[in-house]
């Protein structure tokens, strides 16, 4: 009898994992005949003890550069229009993208839950965002700043330049010239504890 694939193993594509007894198959890296699962693919097994459900990872997989609905990025507003804003993406899922060729938009109805009059009320060019990959069309991607831990969590004075900080819900002031801005903010505005790896 052939014995069950264990959690972090590293199997071969075909290879026996377990039967359907024990576990709940992946339909997109696993197969079933005969009531015995097998890998469609060769990488690392994953079992979730909850679910009872075992599933094939590839390095790949847990190392993409590519995006997904869903993926959360930070990057940087590089224009405003009159109804979105433009991102260009520094990070997707805590994983840093140099020279990222991926671009998106944010549009005013998927800023916040709150309605949003003017564009320039939530963002200004130069701040860095958190946002949701809702999304996607063609190579340009729909963004969402809606939820608490999305929006901008850094921004800079547009008169002075110098780092803002947080007063109130969504507003900000200059330290150094005093002056007052607004912004949908994250919640962790200011306390961005991201561990950010290439």
């Amino acid at each position: 009898m052939n014995e069950s694939a264990k959690n972090k193993e590293i199997v071969l594509t075909g290879q026996y994992l377990g039967v359907v007894e024990e576990f709940l198959p992946d339909k997109r890296s696993t197969y079933v005949r005969d009531g015995q699962i097998f890998a469609t693919k060769t990488g690392i097994v994953s079992i979730d003890k909850k679910r009872r459900a075992i599933e094939v990872k590839s390095y790949q997989d847990e190392n993409r550069k590519t995006i997904k609905i869903n993926d959360i990025l930070i990057g940087t507003i590089q224009f405003l229009r009159l109804y979105s804003v433009g991102i260009s993406f520094a990070t997707i899922n805590n994983k840093i993208h140099f020279n990222s060729s991926y671009f998106g938009n944010i549009h005013v109805s998927h800023i916040s839950h709150k309605f949003i009059e003017k564009i320039a009320d939530a963002f200004q060019i130069t701040d860095i965002v958190r946002a949701k990959v809702i999304k996607q069309e063609q190579n340009e991607y729909s963004l969402s700043t809606v939820g608490k831990d999305f929006g901008v969590i850094h921004a800079d004075c547009s008169i002075c330049g110098s780092t803002l900080e947080k007063i109130g819900q969504n507003k900000l002031k200059c330290s150094r010239c005093g002056s007052t801005e607004n912004r949908k903010l994250a919640s962790d505005y200011g306390n961005v504890s991201e561990s950010l790896r290439y």
